[in-house]
């Protein structure tokens, strides 16, 4: 299993770089009616899980958006993990393009023999664009999952994108997007500082969902095609 803690801190240390000189990204496509981008996903929101990490990331967020209001900050209920891409966003796709009845087959089949999930949400880290909570498997359960359902479609007939961009080792939410210039990047890195080992807490993931997204996951865009209870 990867060391979590080695790479989230390469990540901060790369993008608080690059803020720092005032080159963080910004993402001019959050809200485009043209964005066209679309896949399919297995994930977990926040919301619904046991525990009240998603209300304390609230309570960061709030704080941030004082300092920074223009920046697009996830609501509560589109706060989530991602636990795989099954087909990774790309202009144009659309659910005629398969047959969803298939896709929940395999992915209930898969999931279903797997037990809760615990994830610690412990410290922030960031890429050049975004503001993340670094997540902590507590056990194996997750690195499981995403080998059986790895394999359960790939030994599927079905067309997917699994691992194509990079193979999904973390456990991270992003929580913020960079959409506009920083007002102050200097204050922002301050407050960043102060919350990088700071303790959200535990989520037990009882449910996963099958979905149909957009890039920043949207749930205006958002179809559900399955859902998944962890016993």
């Amino acid at each position: 299993m990867p060391n979590l803690k080695n790479i989230y801190t390469d990540m901060w240390i790369n993008a608080e770089q690059k803020i720092r000189n005032g080159q963080h990204d910004v993402d001019l496509l959050i809200g485009a009616q043209e964005d066209s981008r679309r896949g399919i996903t297995v994930l977990s929101y926040l919301k619904q899980t046991d525990g009240n990490a998603s209300h304390n990331i609230m309570e960061f967020l709030h704080e941030l958006s004082t300092q920074e209001p223009e920046q697009y900050y996830y609501p509560e209920n589109e706060l989530h993990l991602t636990v795989l891409s099954i087909i990774s966003c790309v202009s144009g796709f659309t659910l005629k393009d398969v047959d969803t009845t298939d896709y929940q087959q395999v992915f209930i089949e898969a999931a279903k023999s797997v037990g809760p999930l615990e994830i610690h949400y412990s410290g922030i880290t960031a890429s050049p664009g975004c503001v993340l909570i670094q997540g902590f498997p507590v056990d194996e359960q997750l690195q499981e999952l995403r080998e059986k359902l790895r394999h359960a479609f790939r030994n599927s007939t079905l067309p997917s994108t699994i691992d194509s961009r990079y193979k999904i080792a973390t456990a991270h939410s992003t929580v913020v997007r960079f959409q506009t210039p920083l007002r102050n990047h200097h204050t922002l890195l301050e407050l960043l500082e102060r919350y990088r080992a700071y303790d959200f807490g535990v989520c037990r993931i009882n449910q996963l969902d099958l979905v149909f997204n957009n890039w920043y996951q949207h749930l205006s865009q958002t179809q559900l095609l399955a859902s998944c209870h962890l016993r």
